[in-house]
């Protein structure tokens, strides 16, 4: 039997040990939930949730892939929460990296952006029992338009590039683990 393998890692931190590339992505996590709390206080709670699409979705998972730990994927849950003040519902930012065996059958985004350290996608995910039924959407970025450059595929590639994989169960794993999370600090 034929197993995937992940892609090797690359880039020059992918000769590091585990434990550097831990220390790493431990750090990743801090930084960029960091970065999303300062950009709540900065850009304010209405403009905050449009960003993130929570004016639309329930959920909004940030996906980052770096290069030089293929088997790893950092992931960040943006959602709504009822506040404990009595207002209306507050963001929660949740954040963390895990290993994922369904990075195996990831396409090589590589391949797709030869020049970029990290993958970044966002999957925004509306739960049945809204009122609306199971809706998800995969995008880039808002932050990574900006950056677009002529060697990035097409819009059009890209949207039926990022159908070529299940982003969506990668995603929903991290929505687990808030609400795991959540779970055990109500107990």
């Amino acid at each position: 039997m034929n197993r995937a393998a992940y892609p090797p890692d690359t880039g020059p931190l992918a000769i590091l040990v585990e434990d550097e590339k831990k220390k790493r992505l431990d750090a990743m996590v801090k930084i960029w939930q960091s970065d999303t709390e300062r950009r709540l206080e900065r850009d304010g709670y209405r403009a905050f949730m449009n960003w993130a699409g929570l004016d639309e979705y329930r959920y909004s998972v940030g996906l980052r892939f770096p290069e030089w730990a293929r088997s790893v994927v950092v992931g960040q849950v943006l959602t709504l929460q009822r506040s404990q003040s009595g207002a209306p519902e507050d963001p929660a930012l949740f954040s963390l990296w895990r290993q994922d065996v369904l990075l195996k059958g990831m396409p090589d985004w590589k391949q797709q952006l030869p020049n970029e350290n990290v993958l970044n996608i966002v999957v925004r995910i509306t739960p049945g029992g809204l009122g609306e039924g199971t809706k998800w959407a995969v995008a880039m970025p808002k932050e990574m338009q900006a950056r677009y450059r002529a060697g990035w595929p097409t819009q059009q590639a890209w949207v039926e590039w990022t159908r070529s994989f299940d982003w969506l169960a990668v995603a929903v794993s991290f929505v687990r683990a808030m609400l795991d999370e959540t779970a055990r600090q109500r107990e």
